[in-house]
């Protein structure tokens, strides 16, 4: 049911800021810094906004907005939050503000630095609250282009091998994640998360890969976990968990401050929001199958990162490692142990989560 685009215009009010600040000449930077931090503090009230208004009793979606787009590709704009997605958006409209007032005294390219932030806002907004596919991996692609560059151009000494090593590692993690969505789309020709996940729950998600993909003569159960893998590979790069985690200590020792606690304080909530909004509905049993060796693959990322910061004797060097000791005690909450706990694993927007 389509109301007032709340969502939308929370979406794409940074991406209208950060066209109108790039436009700028390179000598406007005040007027740069105060445009893009108005812009966010914008989103940040409508966010609150949005909170007020959410039914707390509810389980449902809300603020849902549903319109077609290419429908020969089974493309919606379908957007729409519950408890979580809500938390996740609020989390990054508050991040967001506070990292450009830590940004507050970079001197080059001031008007392309707070562009790329409200670029990489914007793509956060529409991953917590996209509910189709295609539109939602444009926006999580969008949320790690400005990483990058913001890397790349505003770093320490090492930037361009850190930048490199964190785009080569997310670049690798959106490939296989697309595949697996496309080896989907031509099993069951469909992209809509609420659709894919009810396909999962029955169980007839497994049987559409035997009868349109058959390959190698794999069974179905194999050929489910060959697909799942691809999806879950894109997710614990983004997390990180070990072995996928080396981008992580260059990235945060090189980034600049403010691009620092973005990739900490919202954008390695996007692997953990995944686990929770995609990968566990819809590949729920797949997640069952082999959940002791993600369970053993969690405890290797905690103690693996503890040890590692443990030893350290510098104490910028600690707080690299300390960002992936929280993201394996996240995921251990977030995603094993509920499969483990659900037999036949729900859609989690149309409930609350406890």
């Amino acid at each position: 049911m389509n109301g007032f685009p709340f969502i939308s215009i929370l979406t794409f009010l940074p991406l209208f800021g950060a066209i109108a600040i790039i436009g700028l000449n390179a000598g406007q930077k005040k007027m740069a810094r105060w445009l893009a931090l108005g812009f966010s503090l914008i989103s940040l009230a409508l966010t609150i906004f949005l909170w007020m208004r959410f039914d707390s009793t509810s389980g449902d979606l809300q603020f849902v907005e549903t319109y077609a787009w290419i429908p020969s590709l089974a493309a919606q704009y379908h957007v729409g939050v519950d408890g979580l997605g809500l938390l996740m958006v609020l989390l990054s409209a508050i991040v967001v503000p506070m990292a450009m007032l830590a940004s507050w005294k970079i001197e080059e390219r001031v008007p392309i630095h707070f562009a790329l932030m409200l670029f990489l806002q914007a793509g956060l907004f529409g991953t917590f609250t996209a509910l189709n596919f295609f539109h939602w991996f444009l926006f999580w692609e969008l949320s790690l282009i400005p990483a990058f560059f913001l890397i790349k151009l505003w770093g320490g000494p090492n930037r361009s091998s850190a930048a490199t090593q964190f785009f080569v590692y997310t670049m690798v993690g959106s490939v296989t994640m697309l595949l697996a969505f496309l080896a989907i789309f031509i099993s069951t020709g469909k992209f809509d998360f609420t659709e894919l996940a009810e396909l999962g729950r029955n169980g007839t998600l497994a049987s559409a890969f035997e009868v349109k993909l058959g390959w190698y003569n794999l069974t179905v159960r194999h050929l489910a976990l060959v697909i799942f893998a691809g999806a879950f590979l894109g997710f614990a790069v983004k997390v990180p968990l070990v072995p996928f985690h080396t981008w992580l200590p260059s990235a945060y020792a090189e980034a600049p401050t403010g691009t620092t606690m973005l990739l900490t304080g919202a954008m390695s909530k996007m692997g953990l929001y995944g686990f929770i909004r995609i990968l566990l509905p819809i590949f729920g049993e797949q997640m069952r199958w082999v959940l002791t060796p993600l369970l053993w693959l969690t405890v290797i990322t905690i103690v693996y990162s503890a040890g590692a910061a443990f030893a350290q004797k510098i104490s910028n060097e600690y707080w690299r490692i300390l960002p992936l000791i929280i993201s394996g005690f996240a995921f251990w909450e977030c995603s094993p142990s509920r499969a483990l706990a659900i037999t036949k694993p729900p859609w989690p927007v149309k409930r609350r989560l406890h």
